[in-house]
């Protein structure tokens, strides 16, 4: 098979399995959630245009570290999609050249094409603030599109030279032994410099400077094409460069939906070992199993975790919001952050030592719901310090704290016990 052909078949494969994922990801609770969450960040956004209070912002050069911060968010977004798969390295050893050609030819350009996406995503959230900033500022908007996308093809080349036996970019090699030092230099440091100049330059100088870059940039883009093609190809760091990558994108859809069939993995934290020994002293063996399994696991936890701060930035941005819309807000966060801990009961059930301990099914299931309270708890807690802090109202704290009181009794009274019935079936 060629290797175009082959990019593509794994290309479309990897759509079908994406979209049976969507499905799950956008079901109602999501959709629910994505729109309550949309609507308070425009209402948020448009405050902040709007109000009186946001005219000293406008004035000072905090917004362009605001723009420029996120802007490199932005360029973090976007990985090399390469398809690659464990066995590559035996079927495909020895067709290096055609593969580099054309494979990875194709690679690129799916590649740069989902991130300039992305790109245009960033640079068009920031819009109504540069509008605000420059009565006319259309050159800049658009230097600052063209360099995002033009600086996020370079950083897909530097990961493709990655791929390689031979790094042909001696600066590549230099900080290959400090990944850090090279983040700092290609990710933040030097992005940050070029658009600072953008945001800062008159329009003539932002011209000459953009005129300069592309074609700098087109000039590197013919020599790695030309040059790429005298190398080999790394296959023990391609292959687990591809499973990485689709991990994460597993990741992604991981955040409101069970994924099937993916792998697992634990990290010791260390820094949560002086919690975990006191929550785990004394207890039944399920429950001390359960606090470890969730310490230490790399999905769960950080899902969670992301869950909890986005609930608690939503309601702390929606200040001037109805107090139902901020209640509603915090009862889904909490509803959210009980249905991530689902696969922490069902994975655990699956070890076939957990079936042989002789702990019957109630005490496992009771064990698991204490779990869930004290996290019902925790989140609870940090929502209603949040409004207090943010808005002081205590009609608002009242009914957040009422709401999220049922919403939690009614998670586990019927909820928890319905899923776990369901798990077991």
């Amino acid at each position: 098979m060629k290797a175009s052909d082959l990019f593509w078949r794994r290309f479309r494969d990897e759509q079908r399995r994406s979209a049976k994922y969507l499905r799950l990801l956008f079901n109602d609770h999501f959709v629910i959630f994505l729109i309550i969450a949309l609507g308070g960040i425009v209402l948020a956004y448009r405050e902040l245009l709007s109000t009186p209070q946001s005219m000293m912002f406008w004035r000072s050069n905090w917004w362009q570290v605001i723009i420029i911060t996120w802007l490199l968010i932005g360029l973090q977004i976007g990985d090399l999609i390469t398809y690659f798969k464990p066995a590559d390295r035996l079927y495909l050893l020895g067709n290096d050249s055609e593969i580099i050609k054309k494979y990875l030819t194709r690679s690129v350009n799916l590649s740069i094409l989902y991130a300039s996406v992305w790109q245009a995503v960033f640079v068009s959230a920031i819009i109504p603030i540069l509008l605000r900033i420059y009565v006319s500022g259309l050159l800049r908007i658009s230097s600052l599109l063209i360099f995002a996308i033009s600086y996020k093809l370079l950083l897909l080349l530097f990961e493709r030279d990655k791929l390689f036996l031979k790094q042909r970019v001696q600066t590549i090699t230099i900080f290959e032994a400090n990944s850090t030092a090279e983040g700092l230099l290609f990710r933040v440091l030097l992005p940050s410099i070029f658009l600072e100049f953008i945001l800062i330059l008159t329009q003539t100088q932002v011209y000459i400077l953009m005129s300069a870059w592309l074609v700098v940039t087109a000039y590197y883009f013919h020599i790695s094409n030309h040059k790429a093609n005298s190398f080999a190809i790394n296959w023990a760091i391609a292959t687990q460069q591809a499973q990485q990558q689709k991990q994460r994108v597993l990741h992604f859809f991981a955040l409101f939906a069970e994924i099937p069939n993916q792998p697992k993995s634990i990290k010791r934290r260390r820094y949560l070992d002086f919690c975990l020994q006191r929550l785990i002293k004394n207890k039944p063996a399920m429950l001390r199993l359960y606090w470890t399994r969730l310490a230490r696991d790399t999905e769960i936890l950080p899902l969670v975790l992301r869950l909890i701060i986005v609930g608690m930035i939503i309601v702390g941005v929606l200040q001037t919001a109805p107090d139902w819309l901020v209640a509603v807000v915090g009862a889904l966060t909490v509803y959210l952050v009980n249905f991530q801990l689902l696969p922490l009961f069902s994975d655990t059930q699956k070890k076939i030592w957990t079936r042989l301990m002789p702990i019957t099914n109630s005490q496992k299931q009771s064990a698991f719901i204490q779990v869930h309270r004290l996290v019902n708890y925790i989140v609870c807690t940090l929502l209603i310090v949040t409004v207090a802090v943010t808005s002081g109202s205590l009609q608002r704290i009242l009914l957040l704290f009422v709401l999220l009181i049922v919403v939690t009794i009614a998670l586990q009274k019927s909820y928890i016990p319905y899923m776990i019935k369901k798990m077991k079936k």
